[in-house]
């Protein structure tokens, strides 16, 4: 399925990863904390490093294809997996920003959220197109089933939505 906004607050971390979930670092982060392992804007800031680099290396790459089918899929799998990255570094950061006003209703971290979460929204759009010049859609998943990358735009979208209507304190404390 899709996670949204609120999966991404009070979601947990992988097991043994060294990062630290949402709720974690904004208790931290409030408290002025040092952290203990990786931030989620660390993981953020990573992302998208990684899919500047995929960026531009399939820039770099797509006059050399030439006729080659193999690397002109290729490519267009790295730069569709690029715009995924640049969706979850904004989504990440969104999430980050609304999990802050959660916890202390400023009107500045909601705005900020909103503002990542349509970037997100922009970047899911892009990876729909990147996706649909490489797959054709509707595709079947043996695990998911039938999945429609463009149409979940729309829930994309909704997260802005729901970081407009959030309420603080919606969210408790990590369970200790």
């Amino acid at each position: 399925g899709f996670y949204t906004v609120r999966h991404f607050v009070e979601g947990e971390s992988m097991p043994k990863s060294g990062d630290l979930n949402i709720r974690e670092w904004r208790e931290r982060w409030l408290a002025k904390q040092p952290m203990d392992g990786a931030t989620p804007l660390e993981v953020a800031a990573d992302l998208r490093r990684h899919a500047e680099v995929a960026k531009r290396t399939v820039a770099e790459l797509r006059p050399k294809q030439g006729t080659n089918k193999e690397l002109r899929l290729t490519l267009g799998d790295v730069e569709a997996f690029a715009c995924l990255g640049f969706y979850y570094a904004a989504k990440i950061e969104g999430a980050c920003e609304l999990a802050l006003f959660d916890a202390n209703s400023k009107a500045a971290h909601q705005a900020a959220a909103i503002k990542h979460l349509e970037a997100a929204l922009g970047h899911w759009r892009d990876y729909a197109a990147a996706y649909t010049k490489q797959y054709q859609q509707p595709l079947l998943y043996n695990r998911v089933g039938i999945v429609d990358i463009p149409k979940l735009a729309a829930k994309a979208a909704a997260d802005i939505e729901i970081a407009r209507i959030w309420k603080p304190g919606s969210i408790g404390k990590v369970p200790a």
